[in-house]
C-alpha cells in the first residue's frame, strides 16, 4: 500500500524531573484531516500509530523528545486477486494497484532465489533505487532477512528469558555455553527438502507449545496435485517441516486439521494453525485468508494439556469484544459493541453467562453472554473506564474512570446510587461486598477507603507513595486486598511494594470526622514495613493477586512483555513466563484452577500454567492491542 504524508513537528519538555518517564498522549480532536486517515505519532525513538479517530492514547517515553505527527492517507492497494505467479524469465512481475481516483498504478518486482548464486544487478544511476534513502532502506531489509533468517531475535529472547529463570552464579559463562549449543544448531547448508524421517522436539522459541510427533513424508502422494488443489506444507514453530499436503481453497480448515491428526497423530483440538501469524479458524476456508493458489506454507502450534478454563473473553483497543472456547482455540461469538471505542475493563459471570464491560468512551455495558445482546447500555461516566467490579447476586456494579470518580450502579434499574470521588484516576477497585466497603487504586498512589452505604470517603492511604518517592519512580499499578487491608503496589521502575494499611476498627466519614475530631480512626495493631523486591526491569502494568493469610501471590506483567509470579511475604519468585510482543495489558488469573490469562499488545491473549510458566495456547484475537479479558467456564 502506498501512502502520503503531512508532516507536523513540535517539542516536548517534561517538567517532573531529570528521568524520562512514560507519557499517554490522547488525541481529543483532528481538523481537516479526510476520513479513513491514519495518525503516526512519533517520541524520540518510539513511534506509534492508529487509524482516525484515535479510541486509545499512544504510550510514548517521555521528552525531552522531539514529537513529530503525520497523517497518513491509503493512495492505492493492490487487488484481490494479486499475486506472484506471473514472473517473466528474470523474475520480474508487475502488479497493479487500484486507486480511489482511477488512476493507473503499478509496483514491478522482482523474485531473487535466495538459496542460489544469482547476483541482484546494481542499480542505475538517476533511478529512484539508485539514492541513499533507498540504499538505506535497502540495507534495513537485509539485515532484517539476516536476523529471520537465522532466527536471532528468538533465540536472544529465549536466552534472556532462561537466563532469568536458571540465575546462573556465572552468567557469562552460561551465556557463552548456550553460544556455542546454537552455533553447533545451526544448519550449514539448509535443505530445499523436506526432513523425512526426523523426531520434532517442542519449541524453545514460541510460547505456543508444541509436540513431537514423528513426521511422514507425503511425497508420493504430491506428486500429481487433483485439479484444483494447492500444495500446503505445515511446519512446527521453530520452522521445520512436518508434513507437506494437497488442500482445495474452499476446504475447511477443521477438515485439514482433520487430515492432520491421522498423519501426525495430533488431535483436533489441539491443533493451531496459522499462517502469517493470523489464527485459522476451523469453520474458515483457505480461501478466506488470501493463500495463494500457488501453495503455502502454515505453522502449527501444538497445545494438548487442559486448559482448565473452557472459556475467555476478550476486549480489544479495537472496541471489539469476541467469546473464545480456550478447549480448543476458536472463535464462539463476535459481538457488536457498538463502535471502535477500546474495551478496557470486564466482569463476567459464567453461571449465567453475563458480563458487564467498560469502554473507552466511557459507556458501561451488560452483555447476554450466550446470546450475544446488550441489555443496558449507560453512558456512565464523561471519560474512560479503567476497572469494573460486579456482585452478581444483587446486580450492583462500581465503575472506575478517568474522571476522577467511582461510581455504584444498580443494573436492575439502570441508575446510579452513589458518586464516589477519588480526586485521581482510578484505575484499580475491590470490594467487600458484605461489608459495603470499597478500595480503590488511584493514579496518584493513594488507595482510597469508601463506604458503600452512604458514598462517603472513610480514609486514604499512602504507603506505597511514600516507598515510590524514595525510589525516584511512582506508582503504574495496584492490586488491593480490602479485606485483609493490605496491597501489592507496581512501580514504574520495576519494583512491587507489599504493604499493609493497618486494619481499621473504626472508619468514620469526613463529615464524621468533621463533627468529632476527638475521636480518630484507631489501629487494631502496629502496620508492618513496607517490603520492596525488583520484579521487572522496566514498568509494571498489571497486576492479580491471591490473597492468603500466609503465602499470598501476585502476578504482574510488564512493559517488556513478560510475566512473573511472586510470594509477596518472602518475596520469592515462583515462576516467570515466556513474553509477549510489547505491553502487557491485561490480567487474569483463576487462582483455583492453576490458570491465567493475559493480553498484550500484540493482539493476542495467552494461557498460562500458573504452577511452571508454561504457554499453554496463544490465540491471535484481535488486530490491535488486548485491553482487557476475563476466563472461566459457564
Amino acid at each position: 500500500q502506498a501512502y502520503i504524508f503531512g508532516e507536523g513537528c513540535a517539542y516536548i519538555a517534561q517538567n517532573r524531573g531529570a528521568s524520562a518517564r512514560a507519557m499517554e498522549l490522547s488525541i481529543l480532536d483532528a481538523v481537516g484531516l479526510p476520513e479513513g486517515s491514519i495518525l503516526s505519532v512519533r517520541s524520540g525513538p518510539t513511534r506509534r500509530q492508529s487509524p482516525l479517530p484515535c479510541s486509545a492514547p499512544f504510550r510514548l517515553p517521555g521528552g525531552p523528545w522531539p514529537l513529530r505527527i503525520d497523517v497518513l492517507a491509503l493512495l492505492g492497494r493492490s487487488g484481490a486477486g494479486a499475486s506472484l505467479a506471473k514472473l517473466d524469465g528474470e523474475g520480474r512481475c508487475v502488479v497493479p494497484l487500484e486507486s480511489p481516483d482511477g488512476r493507473k498504478m503499478s509496483v514491478t518486482l522482482q523474485i531473487f532465489d535466495t538459496k542460489g548464486n544469482s547476483t541482484r544487478p546494481k542499480p542505475e544511476a538517476g533511478t529512484t533505487l539508485g539514492n541513499p534513502q533507498a540504499r538505506k532502506r535497502d540495507a534495513e531489509a537485509e539485515a532484517r532477512a539476516y536476523l529471520d533468517r537465522h532466527r536471532v531475535h528468538e533465540f536472544m529472547h529465549a536466552l534472556f528469558e532462561l537466563l532469568l529463570k536458571e540465575r546462573p552464579d556465572d552468567p557469562y559463562s552460561f551465556i557463552a555455553g548456550k553460544f556455542q549449543e546454537a552455533a553447533a544448531m545451526e544448519p550449514r547448508d539448509l535443505p530445499t527438502d523436506i526432513e523425512k524421517h526426523d523426531k520434532v522436539s517442542r519449541s524453545l522459541v514460541s510460547t505456543a507449545p508444541t509436540s513431537a510427533p514423528t513426521v511422514k513424508s507425503e511425497t508420493e502422494s504430491l506428486v500429481g496435485l487433483s485439479q484444483g488443489q494447492t500444495e500446503i506444507v505445515v511446519r512446527n514453530m521453530r520452522g521445520r517441516a512436518l508434513t507437506r499436503m494437497g488442500a482445495r481453497l474452499d476446504e475447511k480448515v477443521g477438515a485439514i486439521k482433520g487430515r492432520l491428526e491421522s498423519s501426525l497423530g495430533v488431535s483436533v483440538a489441539s491443533q493451531h494453525l496459522l499462517w502469517w501469524a493470523e489464527t485459522l479458524p476451523n469453520n474458515t476456508t483457505l480461501e478466506d485468508h488470501g493463500i495463494p493458489s500457488t501453495g503455502a506454507t502454515v505453522h502449527l502450534a501444538v497445545g494438548a494439556r487442559d486448559p482448565r478454563v473452557k472459556l475467555a473473553l476478550s476486549g480489544s483497543s479495537d472496541g471489539g469484544i469476541r467469546l473464545w472456547d480456550m478447549r480448543d482455540g476458536e472463535l464462539v461469538r463476535d459481538f457488536n459493541s457498538g463502535g471502535s471505542n477500546a474495551i478496557l475493563a470486564m466482569a463476567a459471570h459464567w453461571e449465567s453467562m453475563r458480563a458487564v464491560t467498560g469502554a473507552f468512551n466511557g459507556r458501561l455495558q451488560l452483555w447476554n453472554l450466550a446470546t450475544g445482546e446488550c441489555s443496558l447500555d449507560l453512558q456512565a461516566h464523561p471519560e474512560e473506564i479503567n476497572v469494573v467490579e460486579v456482585d452478581w447476586s444483587s446486580m450492583r456494579a462500581i465503575s472506575g474512570a478517568s474522571d476522577q470518580t467511582a461510581k455504584l450502579w444498580d443494573l436492575n434499574t439502570g441508575k446510579c446510587t452513589f458518586t464516589l470521588e477519588a480526586g485521581s484516576t482510578v484505575y484499580t477497585l475491590a470490594v467487600d461486598w458484605a461489608k459495603n466497603k470499597a478500595c480503590g487504586g488511584l493514579r496518584s498512589g493513594v488507595v482510597r477507603l469508601w463506604d458503600l452505604a452512604t458514598g462517603a470517603k472513610l480514609r486514604d492511604f499512602s504507603g506505597a507513595v511514600a516507598a515510590a518517592q524514595a525510589s525516584n519512580s511512582s506508582v503504574s499499578a495496584v492490586a488491593i486486598d480490602c479485606v485483609g487491608y493490605r496491597a501489592v503496589s507496581a512501580l514504574e521502575d520495576g519494583h512491587l511494594i507489599y504493604w499493609h494499611f493497618g486494619k481499621i476498627e473504626e472508619e468514620r466519614s469526613e463529615g464524621a470526622a468533621s463533627s468529632s475530631s476527638t475521636s480518630p480512626a484507631t489501629e487494631a495493631k502496629p502496620v508492618p514495613k513496607p517490603k520492596a523486591l525488583l520484579a521487572h526491569y522496566c514498568a509494571i502494568r498489571t497486576i492479580a493477586a491471591n490473597w492468603k493469610p500466609e503465602g499470598s501471590q501476585a502476578l504482574c506483567g510488564s512493559d517488556d512483555g513478560s510475566l512473573s509470579l511472586w510470594r509477596v511475604d518472602t518475596q520469592e519468585c515462583l515462576a516467570r513466563f515466556a513474553r509477549h510482543i510489547g505491553y502487557v495489558w491485561t490480567l487474569y488469573a483463576d487462582w483455583s484452577r492453576g490458570r491465567a490469562l493475559s493480553g498484550a499488545f500484540d493482539g493476542c491473549f495467552k494461557l498460562w500454567d500458573l504452577r511452571n510458566g508454561d504457554c499453554l495456547r496463544t490465540v491471535q484475537s484481535h488486530c490491535r492491542p488486548v485491553r482487557s479479558v476475563c476466563g472461566g467456564s459457564s
